[in-house]
C-alpha cells in the first residue's frame, strides 16, 4: 500500500532559547511558540538572512506550511537549503519532503532520497521512515530496494515511530526485503495500533479476522475496525460495513452496515459506495430507492469497482432508476465482465442476444473510451 510521508515541526531547544540566540530571533522562536506566527516571522527573517541555521529552518517550515506568511513552496526550499547545506538534519528531511511532494519544484524522489538519507543517517527517525517509503516501491530514478528499506523501518519502529512499525509489520506479513514472519509481523503492527494509528489497527483488525499470527477472532476484529473507523479511517468504516452486513463479529445489522458504508463512500471509498447501492438497491438497512442505487453504483463503478460497475449496467438493463438503455447496460457490464466476474458473463450473453450488432459495437467503443480515460489517455 502507498505509505504516507511526513513534514517535521520546528522542534526549539530551551537552551537556545535562553542564551544561544540574538534577542531578536530568541523573541521570534517565543512568539512562534505561542501562534503569534507574523510577529514571529518578522523577527526570524533577518536572523535567517544573518545566517542562523535554527531560523532558517523555522521560516522555511513557515513558508512551506504557510504560517504567518503566504504559502510559498519556492522560498520554503530557499530558506531550507540553505539550512540543509550546513549539515542541518531538519532542514534536510523537510527539503527531501519538498523534492518527494514536489512543492515548489520539480518532483524528484532521486533528490528526495539524497536529502532524508543524510538526516537519516544522523538519526533523524522521520527521515528513516520517509526513506524507507520511498525505497519499499522505487520508481522515477529510485530503484525499489526493500531489503534497505526494512532496514530505514526498523531504525525507525525502535525509536518508537508507529508509521514505521507498521510498514515493517507488513512487510514481514508479506515477506517483502525480510523472511515472512506473522509472529514478527503481530508485534510490530500491535505496537503501532497500541499508539492509536487508525491504520494500523485497521491492520491488525484484519489479522485477527484472518487469523495471522494470531488465532482468528472475529470480534476483536471488529472491535479494532471500529477503534479505526472512528478516526474516520474510510477502509476500517467499509470493513466495519461488511462485518454488521455479513454477521461476521457482530450481530447481523444492515441499518449500521448502511451508516458505516455511507461514511466510507462519502470519502469517496469505491467499494463502499458499491455496497451501499446495492443496500438502496434492495432496500436493506435504508429504504429501497433505485436513483440512490443508482447514484452510488456509478460513483463506484466510475471509479472501476467492478461490482459498481455490474450494478450499474444491471440497472440500465432492467430500466430501474434510469432509462431502460441496452447499449449502456452492454458497456457497463463488459466492464464488469472483463474481470470474470460470472454474473456479468453470463448477463452479458443475455444482451448480445438482444441487440443489433451496430449496438454492440456502440457499446464496446463506450467502455474502450471509458477505460482509455481511466487510465489517462486521450480516447
Amino acid at each position: 500500500m502507498p505509505l504516507a510521508r511526513r513534514l517535521a515541526l520546528p522542534i526549539f531547544l530551551l537552551g537556545l532559547l535562553a542564551g544561544g540566540a540574538a534577542a531578536g530571533e530568541a523573541e521570534g522562536m517565543l512568539a512562534y511558540q505561542r501562534g503569534e506566527f507574523e510577529a514571529a516571522l518578522r523577527e526570524l527573517q533577518p536572523a535567517a538572512a544573518a545566517g542562523s541555521v535554527r531560523a532558517q529552518v523555522t521560516v522555511g517550515f513557515m513558508y512551506a506550511t504557510g504560517k504567518g506568511v503566504a504559502q510559498d513552496a519556492a522560498e520554503a526550499m530557499r530558506w531550507l537549503g540553505l539550512a540543509a547545506a550546513k549539515g542541518d538534519a531538519e532542514a534536510q528531511h523537510n527539503l527531501g519532503y519538498l523534492y518527494d511532494a514536489g512543492l515548489g519544484v520539480a518532483r524528484n524522489p532521486a533528490e528526495a532520497v539524497k536529502w532524508y538519507r543524510l538526516a537519516a543517517e544522523q538519526g533523524r527517525t522521520d527521515a528513516r521512515y520517509n526513506l524507507g517509503a520511498i525505497l519499499k516501491d522505487g520508481g522515477e530514478g529510485v530503484p525499489q530496494d526493500r531489503v534497505e528499506a526494512a532496514k530505514w523501518f526498523r531504525l525507525a519502529a525502535e525509536q518508537g515511530d508507529a508509521y514505521a512499525q507498521l510498514a515493517l509489520g507488513l512487510l514481514h506479513l508479506s515477506g517483502s526485503g525480510v523472511a515472512q514472519d506473522f509472529t514478527e509481523a503481530l508485534k510490530w503492527v500491535r505496537l503501532a495500533a497500541e499508539q492509536g494509528y487508525a491504520a494500523a489497527q485497521f491492520n491488525l483488525g484484519s489479522m485477527y479476522f484472518e487469523g495471522h499470527g494470531v488465532a482468528r477472532d472475529e470480534t476483536e476484529a471488529v472491535r479494532l475496525f471500529e477503534l479505526a473507523a472512528g478516526q474516520g479511517y474510510a477502509p476500517a468504516q467499509f470493513n466495519v460495513g461488511i462485518s454488521y452486513h455479513s454477521g461476521r463479529g457482530v450481530a447481523p445489522d444492515d441499518v449500521e452496515a448502511a451508516k458505516w458504508f455511507k461514511l466510507a463512500a462519502d470519502q469517496g471509498y469505491a467499494a463502499a459506495q458499491a455496497n451501499l447501492a446495492m443496500l438502496y438497491d434492495h432496500g436493506q438497512g435504508v429504504p429501497q430507492d433505485d436513483q440512490q442505487a443508482v447514484f452510488w453504483y456509478s460513483l463506484a463503478a466510475n471509479q472501476g469497482d467492478v461490482y459498481g460497475q455490474y450494478g450499474l449496467g444491471a440497472m440500465y438493463r432492467n430500466g430501474y432508476g434510469v432509462g431502460q438503455d441496452n447499449v449502456m447496460a452492454y458497456m457497463w457490464t463488459s466492464l464488469a465482465a472483463q474481470y470474470g466476474l460470472p454474473i456479468a458473463v453470463k448477463d452479458l450473453d443475455t444482451l448480445t442476444a438482444r441487440m443489433s450488432p451496430a449496438e454492440i459495437e456502440q457499446a464496446r467503443g463506450l467502455a474502450i473510451a471509458w477505460v482509455q480515460r481511466s487510465r489517462g489517455k486521450a480516447p
